[in-house]
C-alpha cells in the first residue's frame, strides 16, 4: 500500500518482483498508477483502492481528501476482515499506513514496512511508533535500521531502489539532442513537482528564472526541459509554454543529459544526486503554510530539507526555500553551477557519499532483498497479498 508518487513507484517495483517470483500468489494493491499496472499485469492481481492524488502536503490541502481517505481505510479494513491476507506490505505514507498497523496486528496479519516513516531521521523518537505493531522493516538507510533495532524492531538496511532505476537509457549526447540541446547549447533541467500546490507556487519562479538566465547571457544558447511524472504534462503546460520541452517519466534521463538542474525538494533530489546532476533545490508554499511551518518550530527541528543534505548532515547542495525561492536567487545559483568547476567537483564528491549512504556497496538491490524478506515471512506454498 502506497499513497504518494515515489512510494507508488518503489512499491510497484517490489510488487513486480514478487509477481515474477511467485506468479501463483494473489497480489492486492492499494496505490497509484504504477501499483495498479502491476495488478493488471499479474496473473492474480486485484486493485482494492486508488490513491492517485493522495500525496498532498500541509494541513489545508489534506482536508478535502479526508472523506476519501476515511472511506479507503474502511475499504481496506473490511477487506482484511473478509479475506485476511497472509501478509501486508506498507510503503511510506505514515499518516495512513502507520494508523493501519494496530488494526493489522489486532487481526493477526503480518506486516512488512518498506520505507518506514521518517527513515531519514537519525535521532529522536520520530517514526518509532510503528515498532510495537510491525513484524519486519526494510529501510533505505543504515541509521534508520539501527534506530529501529535499538527500539526492539526486526529491521534491515536494504538500500534505496533509486540505485536500480536511475540509469541513462541512451548515450548522453543522444539524450541531449532528444531534449532539444545541440552542440554547445546549455541544457537546464527544471523539476517543479506535480502536485497542484507545488506547480502554483514553484512553476512561475522557474519560468521567470529561465527568461532571466537567457536575458543575462544573450550570447549563450540555453535549452530548458521540464521533467514531470507520467501523466502530468497537461498540468505543467499551464505554466510552461512550447519553448520548454516537457518530459514525462524520464527525470533520470534528463539528469544525465543536463548541465545543471533546478529541483523541487523531495525524493527527486536523490535522483539528481544518483545521476550526478549539479543542482539547486527550491521550494515555495503559500504564506499561511510558511507561517505554520515557522510557528510550529519545524524550521528549527528540520534545518535541512534537501535529501542529499539530510543524508550528509550538511549543506552540500544549495537550498532556496520560501522567500528565498525567487528567480534572481535561482539564476545566481545556476550561474555558479555552470561556471565554477571547483563547486561542481565538490558536489560530485558529495554525491559519491550520498550514493554510498543509499547502499551502493550492498551486495543486493533494495527490491530483491525486500522481496526475500517477504518470502521469509511466509511459509512455502501459501498465498500472499501485498
Amino acid at each position: 500500500m502506497a499513497g504518494d508518487v515515489s512510494g507508488d513507484i518503489h512499491c510497484a517495483m517490489l510488487a513486480r518482483e514478487i509477481a515474477q517470483r511467485h506468479p501463483d500468489w494473489k497480489i492486492v494493491v492499494v496505490g497509484g498508477v504504477n501499483l495498479q499496472q502491476v495488478a493488471r499485469n499479474a496473473e492474480n492481481g486485484q486493485i482494492l483502492g486508488d490513491t492517485t492524488g493522495y500525496g498532498v502536503i500541509g494541513f489545508g490541502p489534506t482536508l478535502p481528501l479526508l472523506p476519501r481517505v476515511l472511506k479507503l481505510r474502511r475499504t481496506v479494513e473490511n477487506f482484511v476482515r473478509r479475506e485476511p491476507p497472509d501478509a501486508v506490505v506498507l510503503c511510506d505514507w505514515g499518516a495512513f499506513n502507520g494508523r493501519l498497523l494496530p488494526f493489522l496486528k489486532a487481526q493477526n496479519v503480518p506486516s512488512l514496512y518498506y520505507f518506514p516513516p521518517r527513515s531519514w531521521q537519525r535521532e529522536g523518537s520520530g517514526g518509532l511508533g510503528i515498532v510495537p505493531f510491525v513484524n519486519r522493516v526494510a529501510t533505505p538507510f543504515e541509521w534508520s535500521a539501527a534506530r529501529l533495532i535499538n527500539a526492539g524492531c526486526q529491521a534491515e538496511w536494504v538500500g534505496h531502489p533509486l540505485l536500480e532505476t536511475v540509469r541513462s537509457s541512451q548515450p548522453r549526447e543522444d539524450l541531449r539532442r532528444e531534449f532539444g540541446a545541440e552542440n554547445r547549447d546549455t541544457l537546464i533541467a527544471l523539476l517543479p513537482g506535480s502536485r497542484a500546490l507545488e506547480l502554483r507556487y514553484i512553476a512561475p519562479h522557474l519560468v521567470e528564472s529561465a527568461r532571466l538566465l537567457q536575458a543575462r547571457h544573450a550570447k549563450r544558447k540555453f535549452r530548458f526541459a521540464v521533467a514531470v511524472p507520467s501523466g502530468a504534462a497537461s498540468r505543467v503546460r499551464r505554466y510552461f509554454d512550447e519553448s520548454f520541452v516537457v518530459v514525462e517519466g524520464r527525470a533520470g534521463d534528463l539528469f544525465f543529459a543536463c548541465d545543471a538542474a533546478v529541483v523541487k525538494s523531495g525524493t527527486v533530489t536523490l535522483e539528481a544526486a544518483v545521476a550526478g546532476a549539479p543542482m539547486v533545490v527550491v521550494y515555495d508554499v503559500p504564506a499561511v503554510m510558511a507561517l505554520q511551518w515557522k510557528l510550529t518550530g519545524s524550521s528549527r527541528r528540520v534545518p535541512l530539507v534537501a535529501m542529499p543534505n539530510i543524508i550528509l548532515g550538511r549543506m552540500a547542495v544549495r537550498e532556496l526555500l520560501g522567500p528565498h525561492c525567487r528567480p534572481q536567487n535561482i539564476v545566481a545559483e545556476l550561474e555558479k553551477l555552470l561556471d565554477d568547476a571547483a563547486l561542481r567537483a565538490q558536489m560530485s564528491e558529495d554525491y559519491k557519499e550520498v550514493r554510498g549512504a543509499l547502499g551502493a556497496e550492498l551486495p543486493f538491490s533494495a527490491t530483491a532483498r525486500s522481496a526475500t524478506i517477504l518470502e521469509e515471512m511466509l511459509s512455502p506454498g501459501r498465498d500472499a497479498a501485498t
